[in-house]
C-alpha cells in the first residue's frame, strides 16, 4: 500500500479520538500531524501549430513586344503605254511631163521655119511624209511594293501558378500536475511519545 493510503487510514484512525485527547491526560503513544505533500508536476513537449498551411496563385501576365513585319502595299502589275507612229519626211524626183518630139516654128535666118523638135522629160523635186514606224502598245511591269510595319505581338502567353507554404509548427514546453496537493497526517518525535 503507498504512503498516502496508510496517511488516510491513520487520519481515518486517529478523527474520532481527536475531540477527547486533550482531555485524555493519559501517556502518548504516537503523535502525528498534519502537513501539506505539494502538487507534483512533470513538463510535458508538445507540438503546436504556428501557421497553418496556406496556397494562393500567382498570375503571369501576358509578356508583349513589338516586331517588324514586311507587307505588301500594292502588287505587281503591267500597264501599257502607247507609242504614236513616227513619220519621216522623204523627197523624191517625180517626172512632171514625159520626154516628146513635137513641132514647133523656129525663125531661121529671119524666115520663119517649121521644126521637129525633141523635148526632154521635165522632172522636179516633191516631198512626202512617210510612216517609219507604226503606233503601237508597250508593256510596262511595275513590281511589287512592299512596306516595313511595327506590330504588337505576343512573346509569352498568360499563366499562373500555385505557391503552397507547409504548416509551421513549433515544440513548447509546459508544466502538467501529475498529483495535486494534499493534507496528510506524518508521525512526530514529540517528548512523552513513543512509536
Amino acid at each position: 500500500m503507498r504512503r498516502s493510503s496508510w496517511s488516510a487510514v491513520i487520519a481515518l484512525a486517529i478523527t474520532p479520538f481527536l475531540a477527547s485527547f486533550a482531555h485524555a491526560g493519559g501517556k502518548a503513544l504516537a503523535c502525528y500531524q498534519q502537513a501539506t505533500v505539494p502538487a507534483v508536476y512533470k513538463t510535458v513537449h508538445e507540438r503546436v501549430l504556428v501557421r497553418a498551411a496556406t496556397q494562393k496563385v500567382v498570375k503571369r501576365p501576358a509578356v508583349y513586344g513589338y516586331q517588324k513585319r514586311r507587307v505588301l502595299v500594292q502588287p505587281e502589275r503591267v500597264s501599257y503605254r502607247k507609242t504614236l507612229a513616227v513619220y519621216q519626211t522623204r523627197h523624191r524626183k517625180v517626172m512632171v511631163r514625159r520626154a516628146s518630139v513635137g513641132w514647133e516654128y523656129r525663125m531661121i535666118k529671119g524666115v520663119k521655119t517649121l521644126c521637129k523638135v525633141q523635148h526632154p522629160a521635165v522632172y522636179k523635186t516633191v516631198s512626202e511624209r512617210v510612216q517609219v514606224q507604226a503606233a503601237s502598245k508597250v508593256a510596262v511591269r511595275h513590281p511589287a511594293i512592299y512596306s516595313t510595319v511595327k506590330e504588337k505581338v505576343m512573346l509569352q502567353p498568360a499563366s499562373s501558378h500555385v505557391i503552397r507554404e507547409p504548416a509551421v509548427y513549433k515544440t513548447v514546453s509546459r508544466q502538467v500536475m501529475v498529483e495535486p496537493a494534499r493534507t496528510v497526517w506524518q508521525p512526530v518525535k514529540v517528548r512523552g511519545c513513543r512509536h
